[in-house]
C-alpha cells in the first residue's frame, strides 16, 4: 500500500508541476493509470468498509477478548491507509477538472 501511495504522490506532484494545458493533457493517461490502480487496491481490501468488518471476529461480547486490541489496532491502521489513498484519489479527481483549484 506504501508504494501504490508514493506513486499517488508522485502523479500529484507532476501534475501540479504541469505548467501547460498541453503537458498536463500529457500526464493523463498516466494519471488515469494511477487512479485506477488505487481503486483496484482498495477493491482488493474488501471487507473493510462496513459493520461487518468491524464486527467480524469480535464474537458476541461475552468471550475473554484475547487478542482483541491488536486486532483492533491493525483494523485502524487498515482504515487509515484506506482513507489516505481515498483522500489521494479524490485529490488526483480534482485535478482531472480543466482548471484546478489550488493546492491548500
Amino acid at each position: 500500500m506504501q508504494e501504490r501511495m508514493k506513486a499517488m504522490r508522485e502523479m500529484h506532484d507532476k501534475m501540479m508541476n504541469a505548467k501547460t494545458p498541453a503537458e498536463r493533457q500529457a500526464l493523463m493517461a498516466d494519471h488515469m493509470k494511477a487512479m485506477q490502480d488505487g481503486m483496484d487496491m482498495m477493491k482488493g481490501m474488501g471487507g473493510m468498509g462496513g459493520m461487518g468488518a468491524m464486527g467480524a471476529g469480535m464474537g458476541d461480547g461475552k468471550g475473554d477478548g484475547k487478542g482483541m486490541p491488536a486486532e483492533m489496532a491493525k483494523r485502524h491502521q487498515m482504515m487509515e491507509g484506506r482513507m489516505e489513498m481515498m483522500q489521494m484519489m479524490m485529490e488526483m479527481m480534482m485535478q482531472r477538472l480543466p482548471n484546478p483549484p489550488s493546492a491548500r
